[in-house]
């Protein structure tokens, strides 16, 4: 609906208004009339900063889409272009004609820092679902080592900052055998470094701490604008302290929960154990093949989506020949077929030296 740079553009001259007029809610009343509702239930009352009161309403504009018509997005840029801002004329009249200057982001064969991303097709069509609707709020990405969960992060980050800027990651990662060792506040503690909670974590009290941790955990990440997603990595191991899967279980629940989901999400990387309550019909899951998918066609895509890259940022020099495509494409294959197991690995290496070449 808005790249990243407009989206920030709408939030500073959204602020600046509010700045005059001082009323958010009395903003949102006039400018969205009939559609103020849902907008000023969810607003926090915790939002005592202007800046943070422009973003949450720029934001769940965003999260709307042109589910209604007119778009609570046009109606807020017709109010501003109303109230004396003429430099978002334009970008009122592309948003009422219903066009995104966004490309399909989930899609992409490369992601940050010159990433590969190849194949991963089920993926894609489920991390968008995951992400743009609030139905089924937990994604899980099931697969054996090696098989490349923990790239589907990579491709999260990719989209946030390419069409999604208005979501943050709150990750913690839990490595192989420090499941016995790994307590329920670290958990805590570790997901709080991105959310950066206005109150001290829970002391320990007689009630269950999990609870007390999870609820914590929540409010605190509601009081930040935006929408975030926990990505839990590794916490399915069989020996993970009791408290600290039960933390995992209580945010799933909280995720799922309707007056949540809206801005919470949940994600699992290498969690096949079940969760608690009717999680199912709230979950997403992704299961990886034991060995890689890759055909020569995904390379040949991948490749020439590189030439793409290469030639929009000027340098001609590193694309290479279409004609050449083919033969490349099988040629890692074939060297990445001595060891199945790791051809997964093998192919990104090498397209990631080609990249960096």
């Amino acid at each position: 609906m808005l790249t990243p740079e407009e989206r920030r553009q709408v939030i500073e001259e959204l602020a600046d208004y509010l700045s005059l007029s001082g009323n958010v809610r009395e903003f949102v009343r006039v400018a969205l009339g009939p559609s103020q509702r849902e907008v000023l239930v969810d607003l926090p009352t915790s939002y005592t900063l202007i800046r943070d009161q422009a973003e949450f309403v720029v934001d769940h504009c965003m999260q709307s889409r042109w589910t209604l018509r007119p778009s609570l997005m046009e109606l807020v840029l017709t109010f501003l272009v109303d109230s004396g801002k003429p430099d978002l004329v334009a970008l009122r009249n592309r948003v009422q004609s219903g066009t995104d200057p966004n490309p399909n982001a989930y899609q992409t064969l490369w992601v940050l820092a010159d990433q590969p991303f190849v194949d991963r097709r089920d993926l894609r069509t489920k991390l968008a679902q995951f992400v743009e609707m609030s139905d089924r709020p937990i994604l899980r990405v099931l697969g054996v080592s090696g098989s490349g969960k923990s790239y589907t992060a990579e491709l999260l980050g990719y989209v946030m900052a390419r069409a999604r800027s208005d979501m943050h990651l709150a990750p913690a990662q839990l490595s192989q055998g420090n499941g016995p060792s790994y307590e329920a506040a670290e958990l805590a503690e570790t997901l709080a470094v991105a959310f950066t909670p206005d109150e001290s974590i829970p002391e320990r009290r007689n009630s269950s701490y999990p609870g007390a941790l999870s609820r914590w955990i929540v409010r605190n990440t509601l009081r930040k604008p935006g929408t975030w997603i926990y990505v839990l990595d590794g916490f399915g191991q069989p020996d993970v302290l009791a408290e600290t899967r039960e933390l995992v279980q209580l945010l799933a629940q909280y995720v799922c929960a309707p007056e949540f989901s809206k801005r919470l999400r949940l994600l699992l990387l290498d969690y096949d154990k079940p969760l608690t309550g009717n999680w199912r019909a709230r979950t997403l899951d992704d299961t990886l093949p034991n060995l890689p998918s890759i055909q020569p066609q995904d390379l040949v895509d991948c490749l020439a989506e590189f030439n793409q890259r290469v030639l929009a940022a000027g340098t001609p020099q590193k694309a290479i020949k279409p004609a050449d495509l083919p033969a490349l494409a099988a040629a890692l294959i074939q060297r990445s077929s001595a060891k199945p197991q790791d051809q997964l690995r093998t192919i990104y290496e090498e397209l990631l030296a080609i990249a960096q070449a």
